[in-house]
């Protein structure tokens, strides 16, 4: 099945862009979690902290559906 990770422009090159400028298609094989895409990938650990599908927030412990379009997003912190 295919997944669409997209990101900010300045994060982009930890997904090597192949769709667009900001968004990488991904076959992955079984039902796989948001963090073990991220894993195959090679993208560094903690680098982004969940996703966005459909407008609601999702765990990298989410399993995406074929051909779903994920949002990742940075960890964010207050002071």
């Amino acid at each position: 099945m295919n997944v669409f990770l997209t990101c900010g422009p300045r994060l982009a090159l930890y997904l090597d862009p192949d769709v667009d400028d900001v968004t990488r298609k991904v076959c992955v094989t079984g039902s796989p979690t948001l963090h073990e895409i991220l894993v195959l990938l090679g993208v560094p650990e903690g680098l982004f902290a969940y996703g966005v599908v459909g407008g609601r927030f999702v765990k990298l412990d989410y399993r995406p559906s074929a051909d779903e379009c994920i949002r990742l997003e940075v960890p964010v912190g207050g002071g």
